[in-house]
């Protein structure tokens, strides 16, 4: 599937449709040594045709939980580019990375494209999807939510949490570069609620996947009290969860931090949150602000319903059509 001809057509759409950069913008492509490189020059000659000054920059992948901060060359390409496609780790939190967005460079990243499960993912999350319906659908999901006081989310397996929305705006995460300062990840699309405040209460029952196990094959539950986990209950998973939280010794990593909702119709549960978290109508809840905690964990449910104001916008794995939501195949 990632041969050379089929990462052209894969990197004209990345470009074209998501980076969308005009003629002469520095353009910065970033891969690692683990990155294939007919993808990374696919993208330079898709960058290239699309008029942009397009440089591509390699840079060494050292080994998992090895943090990774661009040395002083790639760290003066990041603060000169307007436009930066990083398609490995070790970017979005650089400090470089950092200054160039607050002088208006706009980002857009796929870490880990090439490891495995997740580059079959990526190509068929965005080559197999009507784009343009779906980053309709996710608009959707941001005027519904903006319209909305009161949230609910519900299970089959006892999830029952509500939580105000109101007067929070919702994010729409589809991948495309359209304002300065923006950084992005793709394959879109979600819609985030961020800065949850002190209103959530309820039982979330984890069935899909977290952020720190991968899949979860037995549920557990976390209590909420005004947005902040009270308790983990359930079997092993559980307790490997809880132990987790509690050897972070940080007391802001049981604060709730956004809720999510995946929009892209490829996505499913694969113990990844690049795709997880994209599933159509999966919900992820997400602990410890980024901004201030320095660790963040997330848990999936995967086909719950939502609530809005006490009407069903989506359950079992689906938008409800009759709020408007498109079919997203192509």
């Amino acid at each position: 599937m990632s041969s050379s001809l089929y990462w052209t057509e894969f990197a004209d759409k990345v470009i074209t449709s998501l980076v969308r950069p005009e003629p002469g913008d520095p353009l910065l492509i970033i891969v690692d040594t683990s990155n294939d490189m007919d993808l990374a020059q696919a993208c330079l000659a898709a960058g290239l045709r699309a008029g942009a000054d397009t440089q591509l920059m390699i840079k060494q992948r050292l080994p998992h939980g090895v943090a990774s901060t661009p040395g002083p060359i790639l760290s003066d390409a990041i603060r000169a580019s307007r436009l930066i496609l990083a398609l490995c780790g070790g970017i979005t939190r650089a400090p470089a990375t950092v200054e160039a967005m607050k002088t208006g460079t706009r980002i857009l990243a796929s870490p880990g494209i090439n490891e495995k499960g997740i580059e079959e993912y990526v190509i068929r999350a965005l080559m197999d999807v009507d784009v343009e319906a779906m980053n309709r659908n996710g608009e959707l999901v941001v005027r519904l939510w903006d319209q909305t006081d009161v949230c609910r989310i519900t299970s089959p397996e006892g999830t029952d949490v509500s939580f105000r929305i109101a007067p929070l705006k919702s994010l729409l995460d589809n991948g495309v570069l359209a304002e300065d300062g923006q950084m992005d990840f793709f394959p879109g699309t979600q819609v985030t609620l961020l800065s949850m405040e002190d209103t959530v209460n309820g039982t979330i029952v984890v069935d899909a996947s977290d952020s720190v196990q991968g899949l979860v094959h037995t549920p557990y539950s976390l209590t909420i009290e005004n947005g902040v986990i009270t308790s983990v209950d359930g079997g092993m998973e559980a307790d490997v969860l809880r132990e987790w939280l509690a050897t972070r010794n940080d007391d802001r990593v049981y604060k709730m931090w956004h809720v999510s909702i995946g929009v892209n119709p490829q996505a499913g549960i694969s113990g990844n949150m690049i795709e997880d978290e994209r599933k159509v109508a999966a919900i992820d809840f997400g602990f410890g602000d980024y901004e201030v905690c320095p660790y963040h964990m997330d848990v999936m449910l995967a086909t719950p319903t939502v609530y809005l104001d006490g009407k069903p916008m989506s359950g079992g794995g689906q938008l409800n059509p009759e709020l408007g939501f498109e079919d997203m195949g192509r």
